[in-house]
């Protein structure tokens, strides 16, 4: 079933830069573009668009306009570097947001109805998705949750480790407890909500 059917600040200084930890710099660095974008597995790629765009979505419908198999979305991000080997220095969320747009045609795609496209609060992706996807397509989703929300929501608190330390600590919280009632609750709860709050707290130890 398709995601999209169901619904650098500078630096203050070179002192500030040299404070910063490693983790920090690179998710706040990584320049996630067609050069990155090429050198990924499949699942990494389509983990990353579904990553973007629970970030990027929106209850109305509006900002994803388009009905996209996962598959042709992955496909067509690959066809439009191939074809435009001068901007593969063009970041992968605004080629994701020119198809979703309708500005970059995509086969088979068409436009949302007005009881189509994303209407659910994050969709799917959740406790049970999660532990459904692979290793690679968990990393991708949070590069690409990450990559939006650098984008999409410059005031919001950013990113400070790497979205490997992020995958970890969800596998954790997902990992079944034993009280199955527990275990239900988190399945339930959104992959963004586990995300978000695994970054306060990590912003809040890093201080």
């Amino acid at each position: 079933m398709g995601f999209l059917k169901l619904a650098r600040r500078p630096a203050l200084s070179c002192a500030l830069f040299l404070l910063l930890p490693l983790n920090s710099l690179h998710a706040q660095g990584q320049a996630y573009d067609g050069v990155w974008w090429q050198m990924r597995t499949a699942s990494e790629q389509e983990g990353f668009i579904f990553g973007f765009g629970d970030c990027y979505a929106d209850p109305g419908g509006q900002r994803i306009r388009m009905l996209i198999d996962d598959a042709d979305m992955r496909i067509a991000v690959s066809t439009y570097y191939q074809g435009h080997q001068k901007s593969r220095a063009r970041p992968v969320g605004q080629v994701l947001k020119d198809i979703w747009s309708g500005h970059t045609s995509v086969p088979r795609a068409k436009h949302a109805g007005a009881r189509e496209g994303w209407r659910e609060r994050h969709g799917y992706f959740d406790g049970l998705w999660w532990k459904g996807s692979s290793s690679t397509e968990q990393l991708g989703f949070v590069e690409g949750y990450i990559a939006c929300h650098g984008t999409e929501h410059r005031k919001a608190r950013q990113f400070q480790l790497s979205p490997a330390s992020y995958v970890q600590s969800i596998n954790g919280w997902y990992a079944s407890p034993a009280d199955e009632t527990v275990a239900a609750q988190r399945r339930a709860e959104k992959i963004e909500d586990v995300l978000l709050r695994f970054n306060a707290k990590a912003s809040t130890s890093g201080r």
